[in-house]
């Protein structure tokens, strides 16, 4: 089911050659992500795929190949997190808790795992996580499920809307170094900015 969107006719892609070489790079490998994982098993990966394209109400396999890409590589970093809020633990073994618990929660609400559920079921396992209504399982007896689902919710948004797919359904017009935007005042825009269908 591909996305509505205001700017249908617009592709972000076709500006790429205003861009400087170093965020072209950057953002062609968004567009095509290799699909190697470094730290999640296959297994934990397509889990965490069909967790995210609920989140985001997506199924386009280019965006949410990138999106479980993008936090594979984020659990697999050596580099610290900024902050952390007391007794939650490390990214990496919050990711693994946390994958385990809404499988657990699956099986116990549904009796099978998350990705063999119906959408709306998944969406009430989600809801579930979110609120902090989920059995005190194995994983979550270690995790507090709502501490996973923030810290999911955050970094799942954040890669999903730096890809260029998503950029041109919102109608945003990539990264304007080193061209500039030059009509800022309200209701203009410049001539390679997306225009809504009809405007």
């Amino acid at each position: 089911m591909a996305k509505t969107s205001r700017y249908p006719s617009f592709d972000v892609w076709e500006e790429h050659a205003a861009w400087d070489p170093h965020t072209r790079n950057i953002v062609g490998k968004r567009r095509t992500p290799q699909v190697a994982y470094r730290f999640f098993t296959k297994k934990e990966a397509m889990l965490l795929q069909s967790i995210v394209s609920v989140l985001v109400d997506d199924h386009r396999l280019e965006v949410l190949t990138y999106v479980t890409q993008h936090l594979d590589e984020s659990a697999a970093s050596p580099i610290g997190e900024a902050q952390r809020k007391v007794g939650v633990p490390p990214k990496q073994q919050l990711y693994l808790l946390g994958l385990a618990g809404i499988n657990e929660a699956s099986r116990e609400k549904y009796g099978a795992e998350f990705p063999g559920l119906k959408r709306e079921e998944q969406q009430a396992v989600l809801e579930s996580v979110a609120a902090g209504q989920v059995p005190a399982t194995t994983a979550w007896a270690q995790l507090n499920p709502v501490d996973f689902f923030t810290k999911l919710l955050r970094d799942t948004v954040e890669a999903y809307y730096s890809h260029p797919l998503v950029w041109s359904d919102i109608g945003y017009g990539g990264p304007a170094y080193p061209r500039g935007y030059v009509r800022v005042e309200k209701g203009l825009v410049d001539p390679w900015e997306a225009k809504a269908d009809g405007e």
